[in-house]
């Protein structure tokens, strides 16, 4: 069915349009008509498509304008508590939809209906629209969840890679992070939240030995190569260096004797450091302790079970395992000489109230590493009337682009954090 963009109105100095498909409509926050707002670009988050300087404000579910007949996208809870309770509003939004608003005379329904027209609907080779609601991909799972209880949900965004040329500009340190080089949105999907959430967060520490032996060689080229007495010149300190020789090795050791210095740097040089203990009866002593080696990168591992229930549910959950597919996959340029990195993913735990989840952890940045779909999980091959498979199992690895720093958390109690 074609997607129908109605005709710029005012609701309260806000310029919006809506965009119906079917039995459901978006209301569209448009910036020519009055400009965005910082505070409505940041309370939209993902809605906010920064190309069409546009916001996806709310989801109108019942085209019978019911009690609950709208739900929150990237809107404020205060507009959509105007939306819900104020006759101005849904007067607009039948309006723009093509609903007969309550009271109002046919000579102005007439008048008014002129002024929605449908957008040019985009055809293939094959006659079918290629036309979409705002120019991204949407997908939902399962699509007649009831809009009337509010669920928890799982966003994935999918976002253009924006490579990191700020390494290559003079003055620099170009380290800059991936949340802060995210492109342009493509599209997102909504998924049920599933059980087994979880993370794992952890630092790479390393075993590290030092023994007296090593200890003592390390201070005496710190002191050639940085010596006190202001010799400065590399021959100087070259010089210094072979002066000092085992004597000062010794010293710096206390009670090691020339013997035991000759014994271990014997064993080594033969490779075998066994022979210094059946030598002497001794060890050195390894000094051992966990050193910081660095950061580590975390990974999500998520499973769904898609089993369609209509013809319509079908070819949403087709479009969804593209959706991931397409966007994980290289980018070929033309002329086939560069692959461009593959476009990246955002994902975030939404509470029933369209905010993110008070008690579960943030995700940055992703990649989607691995993606596994399974088109006969029941052990058995079936499909329905029109070819769809009555069930499909996918597993999904993504990967974060970057560490977690202590920088990444803050002092607010209703976040989770990282």
């Amino acid at each position: 069915m074609a997607t129908t963009t109605s005709a710029e109105f005012l609701i309260d100095g806000k310029s919006f349009v809506t965009k119906t498909d079917g039995d459901t409509a978006t209301v569209i926050r448009t910036s020519t008509g009055a400009a965005l707002t910082q505070t409505e670009i940041e309370e939209a988050g993902d809605y906010y498509n920064s190309d069409l300087k546009q916001i996806e404000y709310a989801k109108i579910y019942d085209l019978k304008f019911g009690s609950d007949y709208i739900s929150k996208l990237g809107a404020s809870d205060a507009w959509m508590a105007k939306a819900l309770s104020s006759k101005q509003y849904k007067d607009a939004f039948k309006k723009a939809t093509g609903q007969e608003a309550v009271n109002i005379s046919s000579d102005t329904t007439i008048k008014s209906t002129k002024l929605w027209s449908p957008t040019p609907i985009n055809r293939d080779a094959n006659q079918r629209s290629t036309s979409r609601s705002s120019g991204k991909f949407i997908g939902r799972y399962p699509l007649n969840e009831s809009h009337r209880v509010k669920f928890d949900y799982l966003q994935v965004s999918a976002h253009k890679h924006v490579a990191n040329t700020a390494f290559t500009n003079e003055g620099s340190t170009g380290f800059a992070d991936a949340d802060d080089r995210v492109g342009a949105s493509i599209g997102r999907v909504f998924l049920p939240m599933q059980p087994g959430l979880s993370e794992s967060t952890s630092v790479d520490f390393n075993q590290a030995r030092a023994n007296p032996v090593e200890a003592a060689a390390f201070r005496l080229a710190q002191g050639a190569i940085n010596p006190v007495d202001g010799r400065g010149s590399l021959k100087a300190r070259a010089e210094d260096f072979m002066e000092k020789g085992v004597g000062e090795a010794q010293k710096m050791l206390g009670d090691i004797t020339v013997d035991d210095i000759a014994g271990y740097f014997a064993a080594q040089a033969v490779g075998n450091a066994s022979l210094f203990t059946r030598g002497t009866g001794k060890v050195l002593n390894p000094n051992l302790e966990l050193l910081f080696n660095g950061p580590t990168l975390r990974s999500f591992n998520y499973s769904y079970r898609f089993t369609p229930r209509e013809a319509r549910e079908a070819r949403e959950i087709k479009r969804i395992i593209k959706f991931f597919k397409k966007n994980m996959a290289p980018i070929r340029q033309k002329g086939k000489l560069f692959l461009k990195t593959p476009n990246v993913f955002k994902l975030k735990y939404f509470f029933k109230n369209g905010r993110q989840h008070p008690f579960l952890n943030k995700i940055k940045t992703c990649a989607l590493q691995s993606f596994d779909v399974q088109y006969t999980p029941d052990g058995s091959y079936m499909t329905y009337d029109d070819g769809s498979m009555t069930s499909y199992q996918v597993s999904m690895n993504f990967g974060e682009l970057n560490p977690i720093y202590d920088t990444d958390f803050d002092d607010d109690t209703n976040d989770m954090g990282f």
